[in-house]
Formats: structure tokens, C-alpha cells, sequence
């Protein structure tokens, strides 16, 4: 069996991979010449793929709280990795020196920072909420 804490770094690592594809998909979906796109159509991508994006996010928060033993090394782990990708994008907007010729997200990756924000909050929950045992 697969220790605890490589299970979830795995899955935190797949749900940043997710979301960002979903956003560089949307963003190829976007890039189309603007006569022939259906608003509606790019409407339902949008809706779908936050509905995909909520349930990676429900199955990544029943695996750290429910399925895997609880770590302080795991929650700092999400916490740090979480805010990083959230923050990263306006660091390297706002820095002119360090990350100028970086810009790892040149496109628009708003699906990548919720999902950092959400992956700091789980770490904080882990760290807040001791593990009950159920029956």
C-alpha cells in the first residue's frame, strides 16, 4: 500500500495539473476568431469544466480528510504549495528583476489560483481539525 503522505502530495499535484489544463483549454477554446464563436456554447465549457473542477476538488478534500492519516509535514506541504500558485502570477507581474523572463503562465490561469487558494485552505483545515475515528 501507498504511504499517506505520497498519496497526497499526488493528488495535490493532479488537481494543480487539472486545473491547469482546463484553464489552457478555455483559453484555446477562447482564441478562436470572435465570428465564429457561440457565447452559449463557450458559456457551457465554462460551466462544465467548474463543474469538473468542483468535483476533483470534493474527491481531493475526501482524500486528505476523510482517507489519509493526517500529517503537520502534509499540511505545511499543502499550505506552502497552495499559496505559492496563488500568488505566483501576480509575483511575476509585479517583479521587475527577478521572474521578468520566466512567465511560466503567460495565459489567464484563474482555474490554478482557486485551486491553490483551496488546496492552502485544506491545508489549514488538516492542521485546525484533529481526525476522528468513525465507526
Amino acid at each position: 500500500m501507498i504511504p499517506s503522505f505520497i498519496t497526497s502530495a499526488l493528488s495535490m499535484l493532479i488537481t494543480l495539473a487539472i486545473a491547469y489544463g482546463i484553464d489552457q483549454w478555455l483559453n484555446i477554446q477562447q482564441s478562436y476568431p470572435r465570428m465564429n464563436i457561440n457565447f452559449q456554447q463557450a458559456f457551457l465549457w465554462e460551466f462544465f469544466s467548474g463543474l469538473l473542477l468542483c468535483v476533483v476538488w470534493i474527491a481531493l478534500s475526501w482524500m486528505v480528510l476523510v482517507k489519509n492519516r493526517r500529517s503537520v509535514a502534509i499540511s505545511i506541504l499543502y499550505i506552502v504549495i497552495g499559496l505559492l500558485s496563488f500568488v505566483w502570477i501576480p509575483l511575476e507581474m509585479a517583479s521587475p528583476f527577478v521572474m521578468k523572463h520566466l512567465f511560466l503562465f503567460r495565459n489567464s490561469v484563474p482555474n490554478l489560483q482557486y485551486s491553490g487558494l483551496f488546496i492552502a485552505a485544506l491545508g489549514f483545515l488538516t492542521l485546525l481539525f484533529p481526525k476522528h475515528k468513525l465507526i
